[in-house]
């Protein structure tokens, strides 16, 4: 059955601590072949408090001539955001990005700001989803330094001052006041899930993917009765009127695997028409492929 993976990572470095050391072009399409997976959505990375990312510019110049690859644009809320939005308007008109990805939480602002607006009137004016980060947040400051309370982030790691910006009820009076956009609050907002569930009856124009439930290969989180637990989650999700048609299959690779995030689907007991919807469908036409 074939797929559309709508939040994916990519990174040129050897990585630690997860599931596969590769997270580059070659490993990725390998991968989409072995699942089928005829489309692939990569998300920029700003991480102003990690001092990292993947932005803009650097992922459209990697991507270059792997039509199997759409991008998502992002930019730095926090301290950047006038020329963020100008790059993402010329990025938009060209056709070069598919969406805008906003960190809130990674990054220090509220997705119900005013002066976050203007990128929900932007992603209206050329028809773009938004997809915010939603749930947990990963720590910026390594374990040693967090316990000897040496943040590199502030007087407080940032995870402790900044986490309920990731909340599902965070978006909120975003989704209410730009209805014509599409809003993508990603992971299932793990672990609030009855605050994304009650926003997804109230606003039509919220979906969300299955991405990032857990770290594949973690010996605390990947085990049979993690999984049986978003299982039942999910099920809550899908039993809820319409929404079939507003969640979407993802990896967030390399985070989660490909194989981990299909077992995820498979494990519903779906029948092949909505299985088809969460894997393609619905993908396919908030991207308007």
């Amino acid at each position: 059955m074939k797929k559309i993976d709508i939040h994916c990572h990519t990174s040129i470095h050897k990585l630690w601590g997860l599931h596969t050391a590769e997270a580059g072009l070659a490993a990725l399409e390998k991968l989409t072949l072995e699942h089928d997976i005829v489309k692939t959505v990569l998300i920029a990375t700003y991480f102003p408090f990690k001092g990292s990312g993947l932005k803009n510019a650097e992922l459209l110049n990697r991507i270059r001539g792997h039509k199997q690859f759409l991008v998502f644009g992002s930019l730095d809320a926090m301290n950047d955001l006038e020329n963020g939005l100008k790059e993402l308007a010329v990025l938009a008109k060209q056709k070069l990005i598919a969406g805008i990805k906003l960190y809130p939480g990674y990054q220090d602002f509220r997705a119900s700001d005013e002066k976050i607006f203007p990128v929900y009137g932007l992603a209206r004016q050329y028809g773009l989803p938004v997809m915010f980060h939603t749930g947990e947040l990963h720590h910026c400051c390594p374990k040693e330094k967090r316990e000897k309370k040496e943040y590199r982030c502030g007087s407080f790691c940032r995870i402790d001052r900044l986490g309920d910006l990731s909340r599902p009820r965070e978006m909120k009076i975003a989704a209410r006041n730009f209805p014509e956009v599409k809003f993508i609050l990603s992971h299932l907002g793990n672990p609030y899930f009855v605050e994304l569930r009650e926003l997804m009856a109230e606003c039509p124009n919220v979906y969300t993917d299955i991405s990032g439930q857990f770290i594949s290969g973690h010996p605390e989180e990947d085990t049979p009765e993690y999984k049986e637990k978003i299982n039942q989650e999910l099920k809550k999700f899908l039993a809820a009127p319409e929404a079939e048609n507003r969640i979407m299959f993802g990896t967030d690779f390399p985070i989660q695997s490909h194989a981990d995030s299909v077992a995820l689907v498979e494990s519903l007991g779906l029948g092949d028409d909505v299985k088809q919807k969460i894997y393609y469908d619905n993908a396919r036409v908030l991207l308007n492929l």
